[in-house]
């Protein structure tokens, strides 16, 4: 079994004022008192079937909390959803639609302190659904309680410097649509957070005066040539990622998600910065005694190897 790791973050200007007050350990123990088993988070996609019939899908994830401390929680959570399928009807020799209700589980060890969740896969329940239901999940805990606050889970990783990550682009070729997002940081410790209050610069000042916790600059392409890697414009985010602002270094930022790089090339292929060097750690079985006891070690190998 492999396990993987991701970030959340909370989004919101309500940072900015965190970081003067160091405010960020109310906010942690609110998400922590709040967390609490029997949530349910729904959403509704849709697909078109090959006779180009709509279907529309609803989804659920339930949760269920474990162990439970001040610094981490430990739990599982449900999906139970449709699958739909096709089958032979032997009778007439035709191949008919067929429909089935599925149930998923993913266990996940959450250290609330070093903001990182812990969590396994499943053949239909990959890392980027697990992502959306897990910040899914803890927003619906928040709204329950009356909470204003909002987060996002996105894949924790080795992260890169931002020459690896303009070899990476110009590798793709024909890249047809760019995408780069800024998120303002959310420090998992004091050294950050001292560097933090002590004056913000660059793509997270300019945040702070337009009362945004998120830009997003998209370049899109469409013609034969693709875009223009060197422009001076795309240079510029290629650098806002390196600059953030103080306490963030490129490297920093693309691993726990503050900056993400989205390259799409003209045949399509994806590429982005939150899916490149996971962090991961492969156990024998699915014990969640085995399972819990690796995601705490690795969570706190990743601090001791990689300070602040």
């Amino acid at each position: 079994m492999v396990i993987y790791f991701s970030k959340i973050n909370l989004e919101s200007t309500e940072l900015l004022k965190m970081y003067q007050e160091k405010s960020l350990d109310g906010m942690k123990k609110k998400l922590m008192n709040f967390f609490e088993s029997g949530v349910v988070y729904e959403v509704e996609d849709s697909f078109k079937s090959n006779a180009g019939e709509l279907h529309f899908i609803k989804t659920k994830y339930r949760l269920f909390t474990g162990i439970k401390t001040d610094e981490y929680v430990s739990g599982t959570i449900y999906k139970t959803t449709v699958l739909y399928y096709k089958k032979l009807n032997t009778n007439t020799g035709k191949i008919e639609p067929g429909s089935i209700p599925t149930i998923e589980d993913i266990k996940f060890y959450f250290d609330v302190n070093k903001e990182i969740v812990g969590f396994h896969t499943r053949q239909r329940f990959g890392y980027r659904e697990f992502n959306r239901a897990f910040a899914g999940l803890i927003n619906m805990c928040m709204e329950k309680n009356g909470s204003q606050m909002r987060f996002s889970a996105s894949l924790y990783n080795e992260g890169m410097e931002i020459k690896e990550l303009e070899r990476e682009l110009k590798s793709i070729g024909n890249i047809k649509r760019l995408e780069f997002n800024f998120k303002l940081p959310n420090p998992s410790d004091d050294k950050m957070l001292d560097k933090l209050k002590n004056g913000l610069t660059d793509t997270a000042k300019m945040m702070k005066e337009a009362n945004a916790h998120i830009v997003s600059v998209i370049f899109d392409s469409d013609g034969n040539v693709g875009l223009n890697i060197d422009s001076c414009e795309i240079r510029d985010n290629i650098e806002r990622v390196a600059h953030l602002t103080k306490g963030v270094s490129d490297v920093d930022a693309i691993k726990n998600g503050y900056a993400r790089v989205i390259a799409t090339g003209k045949n399509g292929k994806r590429y982005t910065t939150e899916d490149c060097k996971p962090i991961k750690r492969e156990t024998i079985s699915e014990s969640s005694e085995e399972f819990f006891s690796a995601c705490k070690d690795t969570i706190s190998n990743i601090f001791r190897k990689h300070p602040k």
